[in-house]
């Protein structure tokens, strides 16, 4: 009898209403698809040694100039900047990537030790970038005279 009831019971309760949909994921923003992996410091200094901006307007500081270059000190908006400034911006991308490549090559001798073919790359990497840091302060020298 008791059994009867309970039959009864459920038979005469409402149906349970349909769970709700999960929420839709986010997959990226506007601005691009998102990368598995950060970017460096090193990726950014490369970046903008090669002319690829990031974030337009952005608050990134990399050796104290901010991301946006509008609001850089001695030139309009409109104007392109003066050699002696496109020369410094190059030396201080250059000591950036000096910076990024060392600690590099830091991070892989303490993981992997001295003799390890990934700290010879990261060696081979931080003479490279020291090699465009003397070019880059050579030419800085000439465009001041």
């Amino acid at each position: 009898m008791v059994a009867f009831l309970l039959l009864a019971e459920l038979a005469a309760a409402p149906a349970p209403s349909p769970a709700p949909a999960p929420p839709t994921p986010v997959v990226g923003t506007a601005s691009g698809s998102v990368s598995a992996a950060p970017k460096t410091l090193a990726d950014v200094a490369r970046e903008r040694r090669l002319g690829n901006k990031g974030v337009e307007g952005g608050t990134l500081s990399v050796a104290g100039t901010s991301g946006s270059s509008a609001g850089a000190p001695g030139g309009k908006p409109g104007q392109a900047p003066s050699p002696a400034a496109q020369a410094k911006a190059r030396v201080h991308a250059a000591e950036a990537e000096v910076r990024a490549a060392r600690r590099a090559l830091d991070e892989t001798v303490l993981r992997t030790g001295m003799t390890s073919e990934g700290a010879s790359v990261k060696r081979a990497r931080l003479m490279q970038a020291q090699k465009e840091l003397a070019d880059a302060k050579d030419a800085a020298a000439l465009s001041r005279r």
